[in-house]
């Protein structure tokens, strides 16, 4: 088991362990190290898919084989990242290359990746607590979307109602000038005088018809409204209807964007918000930095055996390159010499052929050159 956890580390590392075996037990510490290094990230980046897409599903297959598959991506990236960087024997030239900063920004990127999702875990308590404020929040905003249209309808009904019994305040206040004026008493009222006289005069005709007109007027307003008011009372039962239904069928979201969401209210939020937004970024940085350890380490560290043998083994491969190609060029060179001398041989052998009784400085001058 020992030695299997070494294998494992050291591959993540992306080491050669040709090279390692080579070396001192030193270089095979430091480079598990590297792998162990490596590995974080990956557990990191498989919590961290794990919980995301547990957001967006209920099935323990999707989002445990998704937060798998992406720890083995995270694992890829990063031991890519290692293992395709190669130390210089001043430490600082290192951290001034442009090979280390490309690699440094991409496990940046990766850690940024990773650590976004498990901010939102570590806030999940409070997160849970502020999308069901949403959620509350929502139900209002479709409650009042319906209740304006019912206060419509009720101020409606208000109206009608306030119609008849202002009519029926009028008629109250006639009948009572109507007793004022049988009894003799000079008054005022809003709806009239009296006349002050005690008998059943023109004015208390006059109030009388009044009454009955006034009486007549209420009954056919009543009768109207009844109708209006029956219609707004079907409209009244309609849009209740309409708005239970809503409320019924209505799902609050709580997957990934609604959480971001909601985050994002907790940090505008005064006066937590700033203590939300602080925390917010250390964990980020923290986890970053978690995943640019690795690089960032085998960057500083010394120069080690590992590194010597393997850039030597590194000019070694340049060295026998450039001899293949060497003995290549050689080969092509002496084919090429070798195809010319046989070709000036036949066009010798067929100058002489056919020389047919020519004198010698003839037949020099045809194969003259030939022979240079």
């Amino acid at each position: 088991m020992k030695n299997f956890l070494y294998d494992f580390f050291v591959w993540c590392a992306g080491s050669d362990r040709a090279v390692l075996d080579q070396c001192g037990q030193s270089e095979h510490i430091k480079h598990a190290g590297y792998g162990g290094l490596v590995i974080v990230p990956a557990l990191l980046g498989a919590c961290s898919m794990t919980y995301a897409l547990s957001t967006l599903t209920t099935s323990p297959l999707i989002y445990v084989g998704g937060g798998v598959l992406w720890s083995v991506v995270v694992l890829m990236f990063d031991r890519f990242i290692l293992s395709t960087f190669r130390k210089s024997e001043v430490w600082w030239k290192d951290v001034l290359s442009i090979t280390f900063f490309t690699r440094l920004l991409f496990a940046v990127g990766i850690g940024f990746i990773v650590s976004h999702p498990l901010v939102l875990l570590v806030f999940d308590d409070s997160l849970e607590q502020e999308l069901t404020t949403m959620r509350i929040e929502s139900e209002n905003e479709l409650r009042n979307a319906y209740q304006s249209k019912l206060d419509t309808i009720r101020q409606r009904e208000d109206t009608l109602v306030s119609q008849v019994n202002e009519k029926v305040e009028y008629r109250q206040c006639l009948e009572r000038l109507l007793l004022f004026e049988m009894s003799g008493k000079d008054t005022t009222l809003a709806c009239g005088t009296s006349s002050g006289i005690k008998k059943y005069g023109p004015r208390a005709t006059e109030i009388k018809e009044e009454i009955v007109g006034i009486n007549k007027d209420i009954t056919m307003l009543r009768e109207q409204n009844a109708i209006i008011s029956t219609k707004n009372q079907q409209e009244l039962t309609q849009l209740l209807a309409d708005r239970d239904k809503k409320l019924a069928e209505f799902t609050f979201s709580t997957n990934y964007l609604a959480r971001e969401i909601a985050l994002q209210r907790l940090e505008s939020r005064p006066p937590s918000g700033k203590v939300v937004l602080q925390t917010k970024w250390f964990l980020i940085l923290f986890f970053i930095f978690v995943d640019i350890l690795p690089v960032t380490f085998k960057v500083v560290t010394k120069y080690g055996e590992y590194d010597r043998r393997l850039a030597k083994e590194d000019e070694v491969i340049i060295q026998f390159t450039h001899a293949h190609e060497r003995e290549q060029h050689e080969k092509v060179r002496k084919s090429y010499i070798d195809h010319l001398a046989t070709h000036r041989i036949h066009q010798i052998e067929s100058n002489i052929r056919d020389t047919d009784g020519e004198d010698y400085d003839a037949l020099l001058k045809k194969i003259k050159p030939y022979l240079q």
